[in-house]
This record gives structure tokens, C-alpha cells and sequence, in this order.
């Protein structure tokens, strides 16, 4: 016998959580973080069953790409940003946003010259694990705002 623990995924309820959001907020959008497979409860299904969100986040641009071939055309922000060249001009094409999040990502879009795309510049606010120190926020942001390849900059 297996007393492990065990996860019950119910759509609709998704839905109806979504929905209750909607209403106590009407006025703000939503993202929906559905990175390591949704945590575990299946990427697809739970963005199919929610895809009226404003947007979805997952780590990578694989699990963008699988959202994309699953046919949801919702924006998709890349939590992880972009490691090289090939991943940066695949998100331009796709129009997914990328997060930035440390010097080597700026400099990807310094030397990029082939579309732009949507950025969201992370800070570091106090587990230090991924983001810029908010003490450089002026010399970053001013990079950035100078980058051809950046379309529009949002703070996260």
C-alpha cells in the first residue's frame, strides 16, 4: 500500500480561481507562472484551461516553445531570459518578453541587431539568487533604455 502524497488537478477550479481574481481585481492583469510543467501538474492542460490571463511565465524558451506548438498564442515572459544568441533571436521571432537578469543578458542585447523584444528587468530584493542590485538600477536601466534590440523595458 502507498501513502505518498498525491495532487488532484481540477480545471474548472482553476477557472473558477481565476475568475474570482478577475472580479476582486477587475482593473489588473494577470500572469499565471506555469514553469517546471506547471509545477508538476501539466503545463498544457493548465494553460489551455486558463488562457484568457493576460500572460504566462515559464523558465525557459523550450517550455515557451511547447506552449506555442500546443497552439496558445498568450504572451509568454521567459524567467529565465536568454542564454546566447540563437535562444534571443528564437524569442524575437516568437514575440515571447525576457527577463533580465544579470550582465551577461544585457550584453546579449547590446549586440543584437535583429528585432526587438519586450524586457523585464529584475532586481535582487533580499534572496539573492537572481537580479541586479536596485543600488545599479540607474546605470542599468539607461543600458538598456539605450539598446536598440529593446522594444519596451518593464521592472519586475
Amino acid at each position: 500500500m502507498t501513502f505518498g502524497a498525491r495532487a488532484v488537478i481540477r480545471l474548472d477550479a482553476l477557472q473558477h480561481n481565476l475568475r474570482v481574481i478577475r472580479k476582486a481585481s477587475p482593473d489588473t492583469r494577470i500572469m499565471a507562472v506555469i514553469k517546471a510543467n506547471a509545477y508538476g501538474h501539466g503545463m498544457v492542460p493548465v494553460a489551455q484551461s486558463i488562457s484568457d490571463v493576460d500572460a504566462f511565465a515559464v523558465a525557459r524558451l523550450a517550455e515557451a516553445m511547447e506552449l506555442r506548438a500546443a497552439g496558445l498564442e498568450t504572451p509568454v515572459v521567459l524567467l529565465a531570459g536568454v542564454v546566447n544568441g540563437d535562444e534571443l533571436r528564437e524569442a524575437v521571432r516568437e514575440g515571447f518578453h525576457i527577463v533580465v537578469h544579470c550582465p551577461e543578458q544585457i550584453e546579449l542585447l547590446e549586440r543584437h541587431s535583429d528585432g526587438q523584444v519586450i524586457v523585464w528587468l529584475k532586481f535582487d530584493t533580499g534572496m539573492h539568487r537572481l537580479g541586479f542590485d536596485p543600488q545599479q538600477s540607474d546605470e542599468i536601466i539607461q543600458r538598456l533604455r539605450d539598446c536598440a534590440a529593446v522594444q519596451e523595458l518593464r521592472l519586475m
